[in-house]
């Protein structure tokens, strides 16, 4: 009897070390992603972004992972045209029209920039979407360098995304020293509008 209850003691003990090494051993499957797709109006109370806002003006986001297409309305000669703005979430990199200027003339209007691209490239980092681009612009006759990064979470209920600017200074490596004043992050909350 005793050689028996062995037997049926190491078949089980095996049996059950298989079925953990299978377990172990199965593909996981990911997380799904955040879906941002939707249209969405700027909370200003909720936003750091001062008085040039235009809550008024909807951002329209179609997401289809990869692409992840925003519509920005923009005022121009008193009309709302779209523009859009196309990322892939791969990685691959995208370019887009410029919205970001660094300048030292008090003359900023974007009309003089309006064939400017920008190259960015875009990645999952968790549940948000991150985009890092590039903006160089004069100082003091010195080319300066600004990464600037995008991130975009939404709300666990989807009623809320929040958009993150940060700004970092690259360092000039010629010698120059030049100490950019601290920049707080830009933070943009936005509503989704019911459909």
């Amino acid at each position: 009897m005793k050689p028996l209850a062995s037997i049926f003691w190491f078949i089980l003990i095996c049996a059950l070390g298989m079925m953990w090494a299978h377990a172990q051993a199965a593909p996981k499957s990911p997380k799904p992603k955040s879906d941002f797709s939707g249209t969405w109006l700027l909370d200003t109370a909720k936003s750091n972004v001062g008085s040039s806002a235009t809550p008024d003006q909807p951002l329209k986001i179609t997401h289809r992972d990869p692409e992840f297409r925003i519509t920005r309305m923009v005022a121009s000669n008193g009309q709302l045209t779209g523009r859009d703005f196309v990322y892939f979430t791969d990685g691959r990199g995208e370019t887009n029209p410029t919205i970001v200027f660094l300048s030292t003339s008090t003359d900023v209007h974007a009309q003089g920039h309006d064939k400017d691209v920008t190259k960015s490239r875009t990645t999952w980092s968790g549940n948000k979407l991150v985009t890092r681009s590039t903006v160089r612009g004069p100082v003091s006759g010195r080319s300066l360098e600004f990464e600037i990064i995008d991130e975009w979470k939404l709300s666990s209920d989807g009623k809320t995304l929040t958009q993150t600017s940060r700004t970092v200074f690259r360092q000039d490596m010629s010698g120059v020293i030049f100490v950019p004043a601290n920049r707080p992050d830009i933070k943009r909350v936005y509503n989704r509008i019911p459909d």
